[in-house]
């Protein structure tokens, strides 16, 4: 018995035979002559190590064993159709499973219209998002268990398409902030606190930091209620108010989609195509 070697052939040949077809019926249910269905049979039962067929007058009906693999074929193929329409659909972008790990920012402002729009437009796709830092969105791309992020660049050792940039400006209760004043900025070590750093640095700005969040909405919240300042992305920062006011854009920040390099995922290729337009 050698059942490792069957073959999906083998298995539509049984299947059709299964169905009460003729061997001259089957075998032009499943385009091969005649003699090519027999000898695929005979091999098949080869490989199974058992009589497949008995004699019925003209024709040749199964035998127990054979049932029992035309049960099994039936199984198989009705599987292996199954996997080839959901792996069509993955790769045409209109089904399957997408993995997302994106910032904040893009689930809250940056896409949340244009994300809307390509789950209308795949609504067979299932979507599953986790929202995060860019350092732990490229952990999780990195290690498989994202298949797309959208994260603030740069995203070394990832292949990336640029999707826009985000002007930041600082914000506070006075025109010029003085080395008293205290500050609300997003966290040490994030790529946005990074860019930060050296857009205050370039302005002989050191800041007495008395809070960090990765949240731009608490920071701005946080700063009014203490006066302070904070350097956020003008969607979140807003108009000037009595107690509030914006500074000049001090630094932009890049936002990229990144996929491991090489990936051939069509379908984070049709979100990314989404998010660009």
């Amino acid at each position: 018995m050698d059942l490792e070697s069957l073959s999906l052939r083998h298995l539509r040949y049984l299947r059709a035979v299964a169905a009460g077809a003729s061997f001259s019926d089957a075998a032009e249910q499943v385009g091969v002559s005649q003699s090519a269905l027999s000898q695929g049979l005979a091999r098949l039962e080869d490989l199974a190590g058992t009589v497949l067929f008995e004699p019925d007058g003209r024709r040749r009906r199964l035998t127990e064993s054979g049932r029992m693999l035309a049960a099994y074929a039936n199984q198989v193929l009705g599987e292996t159709a199954q996997i080839t329409d959901r792996l069509r659909a993955r790769s045409e972008g209109s089904g399957g499973t997408l993995r997302i790990a994106m910032i904040d920012a893009a689930a809250l402002y940056l896409f949340a219209g244009r994300m809307e729009r390509f789950r209308r437009r795949h609504d067979g796709v299932r979507l599953r998002i986790t929202v995060a830092g860019s350092g732990a969105c490229l952990a999780l791309l990195r290690a498989f268990e994202a298949d797309v992020a959208i994260v603030v660049a740069p995203a070394v050792g990832f292949d990336t398409r640029a999707l826009g940039s985000e002007p930041f400006h600082v914000y506070g209760p006075s025109t010029t902030p003085t080395a008293a004043d205290p500050w609300l900025l997003y966290p040490a070590g994030s790529h946005t606190r990074a860019l930060i750093d050296r857009a205050l640095a370039g302005r002989g700005i050191s800041p007495s930091i008395v809070g960090e969040s990765g949240n731009p909405a608490v920071l701005r919240q946080l700063a009014v209620l203490m006066a302070g300042w904070t350097v956020l992305p003008a969607a979140v920062g807003g108009a000037e108010q009595a107690a509030w006011r914006r500074g000049r854009e001090i630094t932009r920040r890049q936002i990229v989609g990144a996929v491991r390099p090489g990936s051939s995922d069509q379908l984070a290729q049709v979100l990314l195509d989404e998010l660009e337009s």
